[in-house]
């Protein structure tokens, strides 16, 4: 079973694809990293949004202030945890928050670094119980 994290850089999304390009091999509409990881880059007329609850929508919009229109999806396996967060901190050295499946919480590159419990669980992984 795949999981999901996305991605919302604050740079422009030309440094994203740069650092994909850099992290990854590009393939198509996607791009592929070890593990392997895939990712793509969303934005809301791809469906972004789609399968969101609306709670998760309003989390991430107080903390980024606005609705993102764009950010960056990576699916992954939970055993590849640890590379999914390495690309993902890649990510957000170029400023941004991350959100993952299991908590309505904006991760921050510091918090993800830290591995940092937030409700029981840490970025890219369920809760522990």
């Amino acid at each position: 079973m795949s999981e999901a994290a996305f991605i919302f850089p604050t740079a422009p999304r030309a440094d994203a694809i740069r650092v994909l390009n850099e992290l990854a091999e590009s393939q198509l509409d996607q791009w592929v990293a070890a593990g392997p990881i895939y990712v793509w880059l969303v934005d809301e007329g791809s469906g972004l949004y789609l399968d969101w609850e609306p709670d998760d929508v309003a989390s991430l919009e107080r903390a980024v202030g606005c609705r993102p229109a764009w950010g960056v999806q990576i699916q992954y396996r939970l055993s590849r945890r640890q590379s999914m967060v390495a690309l993902a901190l890649s990510l957000l050295r170029l400023g941004g928050i991350a959100v993952d499946d299991f908590c309505n919480h904006a991760w921050t590159a510091e918090e993800i670094e830290a591995d940092t419990l937030i409700s029981d669980g840490r970025f890219g992984e369920p809760p522990v119980r």
